[in-house]
């Protein structure tokens, strides 16, 4: 009789041992950490597909099963946007939700209960002219054009412009070349999304936005057949508006440029300041013989905070440039610019999310992304390659192998269809009484949008 008692308890004991293991095997729990700098929110935003990758795709995910939690294992709000507008959960959406510090995020083969529903933080108007999207504490407000570009127009409650044209295009090239029949270009053509105008092959504002407002916009180049753009534009309480975008070449296209573009960052501040790092590479230092800080430093806007360098001018009347129109130009994209403005104690900031390294070669460096100021603010490919970049070397004596003619030297960057280019930008909006504080937090800030790290518990 014991001996049946002792069986039956052991029989038990691993019954409950196999429950626990079964119930762990059906459970993946991923860690996320953050930078904590500034004491705001960090926005984190994970494709579906890169979850299931993570968790190993013999994991077979139940979306229904997602939870997000904070440290202490509270149920974080989170939402699942329908990116590609399917309709359906699938690899491409995203789970987006904020954090303060350590969370996870678990998943099952089997969900027990639906995908929770929390409130939403934002509300939507449709207007004459499109939409308005407003934050439910009446901090923040964007307006939403019809053709899809995103304008902040509030931020801390404070109505002016802060940014328009949030998700517009600048690109040119030959619409009608033959270049991979005959090499011919013909005739070259500027647009930017408002000049085309761009078709709008969709635009969506989600319903959920318990964690952000979520702008999808669909667009299509009739004057370059097969160009599209395919943008995902967040929102978020903080005023920062997150913009993921995917431009797609269905066809062939011969390009001179293809650039987002913002405008009107800050626009009025009269004593409105362009800040930024040092380039990691200007052409017109190049030429000069003399390194990018030192070009600026010439020219009197060269600044130094915490034993870094930046550049900093005048944004209406900034120091001459040395050929073009522009305030630079033929320049590195850097992790951030901004415009600040101390009368206002605020500033507005561009953030890229996808630094490129700087290469090597001349012929590369100009065939890579760059960044451009000349009223927009640009960041992307540039071919258009002006006469003085060649005449800068030959005047001293240096031989290149290649040329500014167009068709000659084969400038134009040739996009075969199923090419993407892809841009990840943050535009921020913040406090700060004076360009050292602007700086201090705008690297603070970057730090903690860019260093998300998920791993596999």
């Amino acid at each position: 009789m014991k001996s049946s008692r002792l069986l039956s308890v052991a029989m038990v004991l691993l019954l409950l041992v196999a429950a626990v293991g079964i119930a762990s095997a059906q459970t993946r729990t991923l860690e996320v950490t953050v930078a904590q700098e500034t004491g705001k929110p960090v926005p984190v935003t994970l494709k579906l597909d890169d979850i299931r990758r993570t968790v190993g795709i013999a994991f077979v995910i139940d979306w229904n099963s997602l939870r997000v939690f904070d440290a202490d294992g509270n149920l974080r709000s989170f939402q699942i946007y329908d990116a590609d507008l399917s309709g359906n959960i699938s690899c491409d959406d995203v789970l987006a939700f904020v954090t303060s510090g350590p969370a996870r995020i678990e998943v099952d083969r089997v969900a027990t209960e639906p995908l929770p529903t929390f409130e939403n933080a934002f509300t939507v108007e449709e207007t004459e002219d499109g939409w308005r999207i407003e934050s439910k504490d009446g901090s923040v407000a964007a307006v939403v054009t019809k053709l899809g570009g995103v304008d902040l127009v509030r931020y801390n409650g404070i109505d002016r412009t802060f940014a328009k044209d949030i998700g517009f295009l600048r690109y040119a090239g030959y619409p009608m070349s033959t270049y991979w029949v005959d090499g011919d270009l013909k005739n070259h053509e500027e647009k930017t999304t408002l000049e085309e105008p761009m078709r709008v092959r969709n635009i969506a504002i989600l319903e959920d936005s318990p964690v952000r407002a979520t702008v999808i916009v669909q667009r299509a180049s009739d004057l370059f057949p097969g160009l599209r753009q395919d943008l995902v534009i967040g929102i978020y309480p903080t005023g920062e508006v997150q913009v993921d975008q995917v431009v797609t070449s269905a066809g062939y296209a011969d390009l001179t440029k293809l650039h987002t573009i913002v405008n009107a960052m800050l626009a009025g501040a009269p004593d409105g300041r362009h800040v930024l790092p040092v380039f990691r590479w200007l052409e017109w230092a190049d030429e000069l013989d003399v390194t990018p800080a030192e070009y600026w430093k010439e020219r009197g806007v060269l600044s130094e905070i915490d034993g870094k360098e930046y550049v900093t001018f005048n944004d209406i009347s900034g120091p001459a440039p040395l050929w073009w129109g522009a305030s630079y130009i033929f320049a590195s994209p850097e992790r951030w610019r901004t415009n600040h403005s101390e009368s206002l104690g605020l500033g507005m900031a561009e953030m890229l999310m996808d630094v490129p390294e700087v290469p090597d070669g001349l012929r590369e460096r100009l065939e890579s992304m760059m960044w451009v100021l000349e009223g927009e603010w640009r960041n992307g490919y540039f071919r258009w390659i002006p006469e003085e970049v060649i005449k800068a070397r030959a005047d001293k004596g240096i031989e290149l192998d290649f040329g500014y003619d167009m068709a000659e030297y084969d400038w134009p960057l040739h996009l075969i269809p199923g090419d993407t280019v892809t841009f990840a930008n943050y535009y921020v909006p913040y406090d700060a009484e004076d360009v050292t504080e602007a700086v201090r937090y705008l690297e603070a800030r970057y730090a903690e949008l860019s260093e998300i790290a998920v791993e596999l518990k």
